[in-house]
């Protein structure tokens, strides 16, 4: 299909056109290596994957994929820097535990047995 695309825009325009396009979607190094490491975190990640995504670029779509891995990026960063909403408002009622309630009825149990039949 690229290569039915390539005819195609050959024939519209010149080859100094279509090669001007394809400079437009390329990437430098040293963006998709910010890119990347804003959201990869480590150097020695984007160095692993940075070949991955360079032909990744490639692809047309991928541009609008890493817009939206970029703004999810920025939503968790800003939630993270907003502790605020992850305190706890309400008070921790504590409830007894199933084996403390098994000991207080089985201690209740046994008095009343023991106060019928005796020891």
């Amino acid at each position: 299909m690229k290569l039915f695309e390539r005819l195609r825009k050959a024939k519209q325009g010149t080859n100094q056109e279509v090669k001007e396009e394809v400079k437009q979607e390329t990437i430098s190094e040293n963006e998709l290596h910010e890119t990347l490491k804003g959201f990869l975190y480590s150097d020695d990640l984007v160095a692993e994957y940075i070949n991955t995504f360079r032909k990744l670029y490639e692809v047309p779509e991928f541009k609008q994929v890493m817009e939206l891995i970029q703004a999810k990026e920025t939503e968790l960063n800003s939630i993270n820097e907003n502790k605020e909403s992850f305190q706890q408002v309400s008070e921790v009622e504590v409830k007894p535990s199933e084996n403390e309630a098994e000991e207080t009825e089985s201690d209740y149990l046994m008095q009343i047995l023991s106060d019928r039949y005796g020891e």
